[in-house]
């Protein structure tokens, strides 16, 4: 079975924050990508690369109390 390899990453730019890891687009994420166009690869990768960086990367926002002066 031919495969392809995709590397994930995500980096805030500060040291030691690069988080980067390596799937098979076949055998990990059943993208089959010799079935689609380059358009359909594309999609499909970014959905799965999204779905990877909601799992590797902590974020949001809050309100804090009011603050008077």
């Amino acid at each position: 079975m031919s495969d392809k390899k995709v590397r994930f990453y995500v980096d805030t730019g500060m040291q030691g924050s690069l988080n980067t890891e390596t799937f098979l687009l076949k055998a990990d994420l059943n993208i089959n990508f010799d079935e689609l166009t380059p358009e359909q690869l594309e999609s499909e990768i970014t959905m799965a690369y999204g779905g990877w960086l909601g799992s590797n990367i902590d974020s949001g926002w809050l309100i804090e109390e009011e603050v008077t002066e």
